[in-house]
């Protein structure tokens, strides 16, 4: 692959491919060549999240490779993973795992440097046909804090635009618990998550997805 160095690849537990490798070449940076940025102005990309059949297991697994849980969303009775977000470099996340028909890509999400970046960008597909392509936001999650913006791809790929989370660099973090029924766990504010949020994701190819273990309905917008 361009750029990175020997390379093993592998699928996690659940069938979902990875790739583990140890160095990659090193590119001047770009941050303060403004010039460049077009758009929403992407600085990184963020995190993953994935649909997983166990979610338990998926946490179960990253654990083991160092990642570290900072939020995750439970049943009523306090018995089964419904979603759980992990991170690695401080942040809230760099994969998540939401319950349902997997593996499968939810989204990859691209951090910017503000909300007017976003609302930028909301401004220019409404004028250059692409109107259609918003899927869900504005708004603010109620995990990870974030101010988001969900798009569709011409592939119809799910991508989120994201910033003002928080950092998670204190190893005391105690991972915060949100039922499964919260509205604001999803949506600290605006409208709730379409069905399409919740069914729809990216096939993997070479890799036949299944139903989830965990039968339960999160809140779901009419």
């Amino acid at each position: 692959m361009p750029y990175q160095g020997r390379t093993l690849r592998a699928v996690d537990p659940l069938g979902t491919p990875i790739e583990f490798f140890a160095r990659m070449d090193q590119l001047s940076s770009i941050h303060q060549k403004y010039a460049l940025y077009k758009g929403v102005k992407p600085l990184r990309i963020d995190h993953l999240n994935t649909f997983s059949d166990d979610v338990q297991a998926s946490v179960d697994f990253y654990n083991q490779l160092g990642f570290r849980l900072t939020e995750y969303t439970e049943t009523e009775d306090g018995q089964q993973f419904w979603a759980a977000w992990m991170h690695r470099k401080g942040g809230v996340h760099d994969v998540a795992f939401t319950n349902g028909l997997g593996p499968r890509l939810h989204h990859v999400a691209f951090w910017v440097p503000t909300p007017l970046a976003i609302i930028d960008l909301l401004d220019l597909m409404a004028t250059t046909g692409y109107l259609d392509n918003i899927e869900r936001g504005l708004g603010r999650h109620g995990i990870s804090n974030a101010f988001f913006l969900y798009v569709r791809d011409p592939d119809n790929n799910r991508i989120e635009f994201y910033c003002s989370d928080y950092l998670t660099v204190d190893p005391d973090h105690e991972p915060i618990r949100w039922d499964l029924k919260d509205p604001q766990r999803q949506t600290l504010w605006g409208a709730p998550a379409p069905r399409s949020w919740f069914e729809e994701g990216s096939v993997f190819a070479e890799t036949a997805p299944r139903k989830p273990k965990l039968k339960a309905t999160p809140i779901v917008a009419p």
